[in-house]
């Protein structure tokens, strides 16, 4: 009967359902990557610094062809045309563009660590740093993307607290409204320490590994908590 209780509790049920997608098991390992980071960092742990190297090749793995993903949903948002907010349009469109240059140059990466391409100045340099300013690029429109949500959430909240409608109806549009405006704050702050990361990699930031470490593992908790919200 415990047993049973175990295997059947709705937060496990849960946890085997984001596990059983390749984004679950895909955040666990940034996670992981990064919490390895922050040791290797913290403790000069050598054991740490290789499983680090390990989870960011099976999570390059896991990230295969995902770049027809992204190439997808920016030429959904670029035909939705009847769309009432061109920033956001375009934010999307230009975020996800970015995203699918990103991921296809670390598919290079990815063959380069497996030995299938040669170690050359352009894919042991040059390809790693392109994608990493890809990256930098689709947070970049990211972060506009938040402020615009930020600011229209807020407008929204100022025209409905003078607006004379009725106070339940009023309530119920409040509250969706605040959801709203905290999770543009939280992805803002997400976007924010994405792009702290990046920073770092493309070397216009100089900050020390366990620093970086944190920054990744807050930012894997956030994406898990994302998936474990939709699972």
């Amino acid at each position: 009967m415990v047993c049973d209780t175990l295997v059947y509790h709705p937060s496990i049920t849960r946890l085997v359902s984001l596990l059983d997608t390749s984004a679950g098991r895909e955040k666990v390992l940034r996670l992981l990557q990064y919490l390895c980071r922050f040791l290797g960092y913290q403790y000069s742990s050598i054991l740490a610094k290789k499983l680090q190297m390990e989870f960011t090749t099976v999570r390059k793995i896991l990230r295969f062809l995902k770049p027809l993903n992204h190439l997808q949903l920016a030429s959904k948002f670029y035909d939705n045309k009847i769309s009432n907010d061109n920033v956001v349009r375009w934010c999307n469109v230009l975020k996800n563009l970015a995203y699918a240059g990103y991921l296809g140059l670390d598919q290079i990466n990815l063959l380069r660590i497996l030995k299938l391409l040669p170690v050359t100045k352009v894919t042991g340099v040059q390809v790693p740093r392109w994608a990493n300013w890809c990256w930098f690029a689709g947070l970049v429109s990211g972060l506009v993307l938040d402020l615009r949500k930020l600011q229209v959430s807020q407008d929204r909240i100022k025209l409905l607290i003078t607006d004379h409608e009725e106070k339940e109806s009023a309530a119920v549009q409040l509250a969706k409204l605040y959801e709203e405006r905290a999770a543009a704050l939280k992805r803002l702050l997400w976007d924010s320490l994405d792009t702290f990361i990046v920073l770092n990699n493309l070397q216009f930031l100089k900050s020390p590994d366990g620093s970086i470490g944190l920054a990744g593992v807050a930012t894997s908790l956030f994406g898990l908590q994302g998936l474990w919200e939709a699972a």
